[in-house]
């Protein structure tokens, strides 16, 4: 009854925009698409954080992991040039850490909209378009990478927060999008030019517009070169929040240092004062080499064997004492795809390199909204080792690397044309949800040891 309550729903939506629109005489309407999927899996060693709450640290090791998905999505093309795209679904969820509440043991269902966007094309052949405009809510996705990487839209800047997964556990290295997109193709195809106006909605300051370009040339099939930039917050309608004014994202300007002392005066960093920002730019490069295409053989097609890499700066502009250092706001990662010939649709490989002495928290950012690299309420003075003999500076900088090399296998396989088979293992950045669905301040796996794996079994028609 629900499922033909949505489809009578949405095609109602769709014919009354035809109607509405005299201008479209053609509505080609594409067969319902249905689906689901189950996941199952475990984190064989990790730390479970309550929430934002770092203080409230559970033991991960062989905790569960699964989830259930189902969705339902329904779509048009009016006239060959503007395309309508609706998906609604849910997830079935199980909250972290296990516990003996009922809270922590009952299980959550979330519904949601998985896209709401249109695609319209210019140019006098809408089957090659001299550009297309998409917009409204959609996933993009510039690069090859199943896990790691995608740094230019899903990264924060100040702080160069990383991101990987979320709701779903596999494959998820791309960006929900909520704006617009224009691509403009040049060279018979061989350059792509993309023009973007995001809404900023994962991290803070929400709500805000973010301009970024992304270009993509491809001077020989095999080979991809891309690169771009991102204006983070640069409009904003709330400009205040951008630098807030609050002691604990203060610093004095003489000495660059934080004016307070976990929560307290320092008297020895007076102001004038000045205060750490969210708006900045995001810059990244990556390529990408098919080998198959180059070697293609019956054993080995193209796409079976590809190298790809990308490496981000985030943030721009040195800002004092946090953000001094740009080699510690560059990530960068490589991947592999390896040729299974023909056991697997694809076996890939990541790895990633982030130099950075500070948590990859969302502590500050989500519970205190500043833009801070710490979590709610740390001394950030601690972060300062100029002041430790050798030895601690040594101990406290080896502690720090724990988290720099993060990495993550991934498989895939077709079983018939209505069912795929996927999985993960990884030691990366995926944050879990308690039962409020809040999610974790700390990635669960956070130390060199850790690491998960999930098993995904998918079908649709």
């Amino acid at each position: 009854m629900k499922k033909s309550f949505l489809r009578l729903t949405m095609a109602s939506v769709l014919a009354g925009i035809t109607v509405s629109t005299p201008g479209f005489a053609d509505l080609v309407r594409n067969p319902t698409a249905v689906g689901a999927s189950f996941d199952v899996g475990q984190i064989v060693q990790g730390t479970i954080y309550d929430g934002s709450n770092v203080s409230s640290k559970f033991n991960g090791d062989k905790q569960q992991i699964t989830r259930t998905g189902v969705y339902l999505t329904e779509s048009g093309t009016y006239n060959d040039r503007l395309s309508i795209y609706l998906t609604v679904g849910g997830l079935f969820w199980y909250a972290l850490p296990e516990g003996t509440s009922f809270q922590q043991h009952r299980i959550y269902f979330g519904p949601g909209v998985g896209q709401a966007q249109g695609t319209y094309n210019f140019g006098s052949d809408p089957k090659n378009p001299a550009a297309a405009l998409q917009f409204g809510l959609f996933n993009y996705k510039y690069s090859e990478a199943f896990d790691l990487g995608e740094y230019l839209y899903r990264s924060g800047t100040y702080p160069g927060l990383l991101v990987s997964g979320g709701w779903s556990y596999i494959n998820a290295a791309s960006y929900m999008a909520q704006g617009a997109r224009l691509n403009v193709p040049l060279w018979e195809g061989k350059i792509s030019n993309d023009f973007t106006l995001f809404m900023e909605r994962d991290l803070e300051p929400t709500n805000d517009l973010s301009p970024g370009y992304l270009l993509k040339i491809k001077p020989i099939p095999a080979l991809e070169i891309g690169g771009g930039v991102v204006w983070s917050h640069a409009i904003s309608f709330n400009g205040a929040r951008l630098d807030p004014k609050k002691a604990a994202n203060e610093y004095s300007i003489a000495t660059g240092r934080p004016s307070i002392n976990n929560g307290s005066s320092s008297p020895a960093d007076t102001c004038p004062c000045g205060y750490w920002t969210f708006k900045g730019f995001k810059t990244m490069g990556r390529i990408s080499l098919d080998i198959g295409q180059l070697f293609n053989s019956e054993l080995i097609h193209p796409g079976d064997f590809k190298l790809y890499s990308e490496i981000s700066l985030l943030g721009v502009e040195d800002q004092p004492y946090f953000y001094t250092k740009k080699s510690e706001r560059m990530p960068m990662m490589a991947g592999i795809d390896i040729p299974t010939f023909g056991i697997l649709d694809q076996l890939g490989f990541e790895i990633e390199y982030h130099k950075s002495p500070y948590p990859n928290t969302n502590g500050s950012v989500l519970q205190s909204q500043l833009p801070i690299p710490i979590n709610d309420g740390q001394n950030p003075l601690e972060f300062d080792l100029s002041s430790l003999t050798v030895a601690q500076r040594d101990s406290v900088e080896k502690a720090q690397k724990k988290d720099d090399i993060k990495w993550a296998l991934y498989a895939r396989r077709t079983i018939t044309k209505s069912v795929t088979i996927y999985a993960q293992a990884a030691n990366d950045y995926l944050r879990h949800f308690n039962f409020s669905a809040s999610p974790s301040a700390i990635p669960a796996t956070s130390l060199p040891s850790d690491w998960y794996y999930v098993l995904r079994l998918e079908f649709g028609i």
